[in-house]
């Protein structure tokens, strides 16, 4: 029985790893965040997604927020086909009007603003240089989307959160911003900073009934991967398997419940236990 109950939970992790479109499987109650507003920045990414509908599931209405309409309807038409409530919210992240006027809008639609999840963000990537090579330009955009975008939604949603005396505010940061990465330098920068950020605003809001917090994921792939690549990924962490956006989603879906509001202030890690280092990368 334990053989071929492993053989399920074997089977069971294969289908969530590799394939990101699997409905998801939620742990939390389906009523936790009933009548509760959210709003997740970059809702058509891989992890905003899984984000947006676990915390629809979750009982929550959900703002789904992008720069892309046709991204981020697809998202929204998902979470409705599960039977949960979900908006679309085109807001660009480097426009502070734009950021002001669509967080006014949706607190005057719905008279609140429970929860703000920042998933926005993204490196260079393929135009990664070392420091002295780095473009202004690809340094501006990395700090525009992952650093001050991140800082106005936090403005703009805690004004309305205060009116309330209640809120959280979850920002999605990467363990790249505690250990930093060569090529990296300025995505780190703009993840650590946010930690720091996150740290201070906490102080700041706690008064008012308002939990600010970070979740900093390890490496977390974005669609099917090689199994070649899959098993060099795995060997990096102490669970032995890749993580997942449904792993971040988790945690985001622990800190926005009301049994998670003496914590404040923190950074939970989810990499499986990667940035203990042991390993190596």
């Amino acid at each position: 029985m334990i053989f071929i109950r492993k053989i399920k939970n074997w089977i069971k992790r294969r289908l969530v790893y590799y394939n990101s479109s699997v409905p998801y499987v939620f742990s939390g109650g389906r009523n936790d965040l009933a009548g509760k507003i959210a709003v997740i920045t970059g809702g058509s990414g891989v992890i905003g997604r899984s984000i947006a509908i676990k915390l629809a599931g979750m009982g929550a209405k959900v703002y789904v927020s992008g720069t892309s309409l046709e991204k981020i309807n697809l998202v929204v038409d998902e979470i409705k086909t599960m039977g949960f409530n979900a908006e679309a919210l085109e807001m660009d992240l480097k426009n502070e009007l734009d950021i002001e006027a669509q967080f006014r809008k949706i607190y005057n639609r719905e008279s609140s603003i429970d929860i703000l999840v920042n998933s926005a963000g993204g490196s260079s990537r393929d135009k990664n240089e070392n420091i002295c090579g780095l473009p202004v330009g690809v340094l501006d955009d990395i700090l525009d989307v992952n650093l001050r975008g991140t800082i106005l939604c936090c403005r703009e949603a805690s004004k309305y959160m205060i009116n309330s005396g209640y809120g959280k505010i979850i920002c999605i940061t990467s363990v790249i911003g505690l250990n930093g990465k060569a090529r990296f330098s300025d995505y780190a920068a703009a993840k650590a900073g946010i930690i720091a950020f996150v740290k201070s605003i906490a102080m700041e809001l706690g008064p008012h009934g308002i939990t600010v917090n970070c979740v900093s994921p390890g490496k977390v792939p974005r669609g099917l991967i090689s199994g070649i690549h899959a098993d060099s990924i795995k060997k990096t962490n102490y669970l032995n398997r890749l993580g997942t956006p449904h792993d971040v989603a988790n945690a985001v879906g622990f800190l926005v419940q009301d049994c998670s509001e003496f914590i404040t202030g923190q950074n939970l890690v989810v990499d499986g236990g990667r940035s203990l280092g042991l390993k190596g990368d």
